[in-house]
C-alpha cells in the first residue's frame, strides 16, 4: 500500500508541539491531551456522519423506495423527518458508545497518569466525576492538541460512506492510543538516556511525531478504496 506524508499532520504537529513546549507539558498532561483529542475526533466523525446520512438518504430516496416500497406512501416532509430521526438515533447511540469507551480509557489514565486537580483526574476523582466536567476542563487547557488532530484528519470528515466513517476512531485513534501507550516507556527511557532529567519534552515530541507524522494511505489509494466501497455499498448509505 502506497503511503504519503500528510501535510496537514505537519501543521497539527507544529501547533500542538509549540504549545506543549511553551506550556512545559508533563507526560501525564500529554496523555490526557491525547485522550481528549481522540474523543473529540470520534465525536466529529459521528456528527458529520449523521448530517451526511440525512442528505444521502434524501438524495437516494428512489433507490431506498425500490428496496422498501412502503416508503412511497410517505410525503417528502415525513420522509425527511424519518431520515433525521434515524440519523440522530444512530448518532446518539454511537456517541454514547464512544463516550463509554473513552471513559474506560480515562479510568486507566486516572490510575497511571494522575493529573491535578485530582478531584477530576485522580484515581478516586475521574471515576466519580460526571465525565463532561473533566472534558471541558481539558478543552480549556489542551485545545491546541484537539485543533491539531482535527486539522491533521479533516479529510476524514468529508465524503465516502458516512456510516463507515463512524468506525474510523476504532480503526485509527484507538490504535494510535494503544501504540503510544506501548511506546511511551521505551521513548521515555531513550530520552532519559540522551538528555537526563529533561527527558519529558523530548519524549512528548517523539510521541507527537507518532500521532501526527506517521504516513497515511496516499490520496490515490484512498480514492481507489472509496470507489470499491461505493460499488459494494447499498446506494442510500453512500
Amino acid at each position: 500500500m502506497r503511503l504519503a506524508i500528510n501535510p496537514y499532520g505537519t501543521i497539527g504537529f507544529g501547533l500542538a508541539s509549540t504549545y506543549a513546549l511553551l506550556g512545559s507539558w508533563s507526560l501525564p498532561e500529554f496523555c490526557w491531551s491525547t485522550w481528549l483529542a481522540g474523543l473529540v475526533y470520534a465525536w466529529g466523525c459521528i456528527a458529520t456522519a449523521s448530517v451526511q446520512g440525512v442528505f444521502a438518504a434524501c438524495s437516494h430516496r428512489k433507490a431506498i423506495e425500490e428496496r422498501l416500497p412502503l416508503l412511497r406512501h410517505f410525503s417528502p416532509a415525513v420522509f425527511l423527518f424519518g431520515a433525521i430521526l434515524l440519523s440522530l438515533s444512530l448518532g446518539w447511540l454511537t456517541f454514547r458508545l464512544y463516550s463509554f469507551l473513552f471513559g474506560f480509557y480515562g479510568l486507566f489514565l486516572s490510575v497511571f497518569a494522575e493529573l491535578e486537580p485530582y478531584s477530576l483526574f485522580g484515581r478516586n476523582g475521574f471515576i466519580n466525576s460526571d465525565f463532561f466536567t473533566p472534558v471541558f476542563f481539558l478543552l480549556e487547557r489542551f485545545w491546541p492538541m484537539v485543533v491539531g488532530v482535527l486539522i491533521a484528519n479533516w479529510q476524514d470528515f468529508l465524503g465516502g460512506n458516512p456510516w463507515q466513517r463512524v468506525r474510523l476512531p476504532l480503526q485509527r485513534e484507538i490504535v494510535r492510543l494503544h501504540v503510544m501507550i506501548l511506546a511511551l516507556p521505551f521513548l521515555a527511557l531513550l530520552a532519559w538516556a540522551l538528555v537526563g532529567a529533561a527527558y519529558q519534552p523530548i519524549t512528548i515530541l517523539l510521541l507527537m511525531a507518532l500521532l501526527y507524522l506517521l504516513p497515511k494511505p496516499s490520496q490515490a489509494k484512498r480514492d481507489q478504496d472509496g470507489e470499491i466501497k461505493r460499488e459494494k455499498a447499498v446506494p442510500w448509505v453512500e
